[in-house]
């Protein structure tokens, strides 16, 4: 159970089982009205669906009452029902099916956009609906970073309003799908922003099913160097601008391997580039790649490591503990936050409807005790600590960890362990995650019978043993993300994160 997030994990991916065909026999049987595109939906049928999703969250998500009480979840999903039956179409049920999960305030539960039936992404994520540009947002504004259209617009423009609509309006509707757990909003900022990487982005999801373009174009207002005006843009696929984007930079690309890479720079400083923790289907060996980095750090007895984790939400826990053993010199025995599920076994009525990759995740009666009226806990009280033994290779200099809004889930712990254990100086703005903990580790992915939609379940829940705000990783350095911090990223080509570490090192060198 070490896995975190299983984010882009397709159910594809998962081995057809007995159950999985006894399902989808039963949905061919099942009689409703639902179709594809403009056909509409049996009200009742919605009804069933979402009975099933509420029995379903009741019985086994973990953090279900993490940030509210029972009371106030229980008014929540009174009025997430009163939406989603009436929903006229597939655009309407997930969209508000997505508004649903989002008040349950957990980063990981949500309906995966790589999880859907290809029926389902196809008439809802695929369509030439696309802004043609990357993008980062920060509060109420958005700045485009490429532009990948016909027109010319200069890197770091604001975007004012699109197709009449303010940006303020526009984010303000998008926060109602924010994924985030709890209150922590840097991570919608980071998620809702478009980087062009890989084959879904929420913005490019939720933005277009609520503003669609007019006549296959958007009309944009922008702001650039205290002048205003507007451009229409042809809206495209996300394969145009992908493929535009690796016009304009060959290196361009989702190749995970890629994002794992290191050099040494002037000065005795070993950079080591990490970003994903999602290794399992990575044709880098990740193991040795580390012990090569830190053994010629080692060897040429570099003095400062710096190492990046920006971009990087997480993945496999394997990841971080590996990399861990090579951040200390000294045997290091961390307490890890307690660990509770919601039941024991899966209840039969629910089993046609939930997959996953683990199947022994079904039945914990052997592994689980009742705690209190909500939880159960793990018997084997082992897993509140794990012990670390440093690695030859273990870097003995100084250690700066690079942060940002997407650490929210292993990277998270990594983090938030360095921090408590004073190995690293944390340099950037506030992580995603919470203090008060996250749910992961194990999903069940629930598919409504009747609308054929899938959400994301995840199993256990994470607690920290001591009281704890209701925020991200605060970074020992802070460096805001702000109109400055792109002008100098774009314009100037600085990275004011790593000015931040430099400065910070010669501070200490005149000392």
């Amino acid at each position: 159970m070490e896995l975190v997030s299983n984010t882009q994990r397709s159910l594809n991916t998962i081995k057809i089982t007995m159950k999985k065909k006894f399902y989808l026999l039963m949905t061919i049987l099942i009689p409703f009205s639902y179709g594809m595109g403009q056909k509409s939906i049996n009200q009742d049928s919605l009804r069933k669906d979402f009975k099933l999703l509420k029995e379903v969250l009741e019985s086994y998500h973990p953090g279900l009452y993490r940030f509210k009480n029972p009371k106030t979840v229980e008014r929540d999903f009174k009025l997430s029902e009163q939406e989603f039956i009436k929903s006229k179409d597939l655009k309407e049920a997930y969209l508000s099916l997505h508004r649903a999960t989002t008040k349950i305030q957990c980063g990981h539960t949500y309906p995966n956009f790589w999880n859907q039936e290809k029926e389902v992404r196809i008439e809802l994520f695929e369509k030439e609906d696309k802004l043609p540009f990357t993008t980062n947002i920060i509060k109420n504004t958005i700045l485009i970073n490429e532009n990948l259209s016909e027109k010319k617009i200069t890197t770091g423009s604001e975007i004012i309003a699109i197709n009449g609509i303010e940006t303020r309006l526009i984010l303000d509707e998008l926060k109602r799908y924010r994924r985030l757990d709890g209150n922590n909003m840097n991570k919608f900022y980071a998620n809702f922003s478009l980087t062009g990487i890989g084959k879904y982005e929420a913005f490019d999801i939720i933005f277009p099913l609520l503003f669609p373009p007019i006549e296959n174009h958007y009309t944009i207002d922008l702001k650039s160097n205290d002048k205003y005006y507007s451009v229409k843009v042809k809206s495209v696929s996300r394969k145009y601008r992908s493929d535009k984007l690796l016009e304009k930079d060959s290196s361009f690309g989702n190749v995970k391997s890629k994002l794992w890479q290191y050099s040494f720079l002037e000065d005795s400083i070993a950079r080591l580039k990490i970003g994903t923790f999602a290794v399992w289907d990575m044709k880098l060996d990740w193991k040795k790649f580390l012990n090569d980095f830190f053994s010629e750090a080692k060897t040429k007895k570099s003095k400062y490591l710096l190492l990046d984790l920006r971009g990087n939400e997480g993945g496999l826990m394997e990841v971080y503990r590996e990399l861990l053993s090579y951040l200390t010199t000294k045997p290091l025995e961390i307490r890890r936050y307690d660990k509770y599920v919601r039941y024991s076994k899966a209840k039969e009525i629910h089993r046609p409807f939930l997959e996953t990759w683990n199947e022994s995740i079904y039945d914990l009666t052997d592994e689980v005790v009742q705690n209190d009226d909500y939880y159960f806990e793990f018997k084997d009280d082992t897993y509140k600590f794990f012990n670390i033994v440093p690695n030859p290779y273990a870097f003995d200099g100084k250690i700066y960890m690079l942060i940002n809004a997407d650490n929210s889930s292993a990277t998270y712990y990594l983090g938030n362990y360095l921090k408590k254990n004073k190995l690293a100086t944390l340099i950037g703005e506030t992580t995603g995650g919470n203090q008060k903990g996250t749910n992961g580790g194990e999903f069940f992915m629930l598919k409504l019978p009747y609308t054929s939609l899938e959400v994301d379940i995840p199993l256990i829940g994470y607690y920290p043993i001591d009281k704890a705000k209701d925020t991200g990783l605060s970074p020992d350095i802070f460096v805001e993300r702000n109109l400055n911090y792109f002008y100098n990223k774009w314009k100037l080509n600085k990275d004011l994160d790593i000015s931040a570490f430099y400065e910070d090192i010669n501070l200490k060198k005149n000392q």
